[in-house]
């Protein structure tokens, strides 16, 4: 008795789930069936499957912006520090990019909130706390201020 229970409970969910994947052929006939003209059930499935297309493209770009908002959340700073007897300035952007004295450096490294960025010879790491350090040549130099 058990196992004819099981089995009639087994059979009800397969039938609802596959209920509910139907092709779009299977549509038009039942469409057709209730009395429908061709040309009608042709439309209402176009706007079916437009609707479905408009549904999941805005979803597509809703996710792309939140990607893009928290890939730009960095905080801009202008921070100086000397190598020999050279104040020297290194900045970023609300936009994220950072300059050595002007000159652009690219991102090398990205790790639990830390950044890091060359630019010629001096790597700036742009920690998540705030701080900032700087490395010539592989070689600590200073902790920019």
């Amino acid at each position: 008795m058990k196992k004819d229970c099981i089995t009639a409970v087994s059979a009800l969910v397969v039938m609802s789930v596959m209920a509910g994947c139907t092709s779009q052929a299977s549509r038009m006939a039942d469409c057709q069936a209730q009395g429908v003209s061709r040309d009608a059930c042709y439309v209402a499935e176009q706007n079916r499957q437009a609707t479905i297309s408009a549904a999941a493209e805005k979803q597509a770009l809703e996710n792309a912006k939140q990607v893009a908002q928290a890939a730009h959340k960095v905080k801009p700073f202008i921070k100086h520090f000397s190598d020999n007897g050279n104040n020297i300035e290194v900045k970023r952007d609300k936009l994220g990019i950072v300059t050595v004295d002007g000159k652009p450096a690219a991102e090398i490294e990205r790790e639990s909130g830390n950044i890091s960025y060359q630019q010629g010879l001096y790597i700036v790491i742009a920690y998540a706390t705030g701080k900032v350090a700087v490395t010539k040549e592989g070689v600590f130099l200073t902790y920019a201020k």
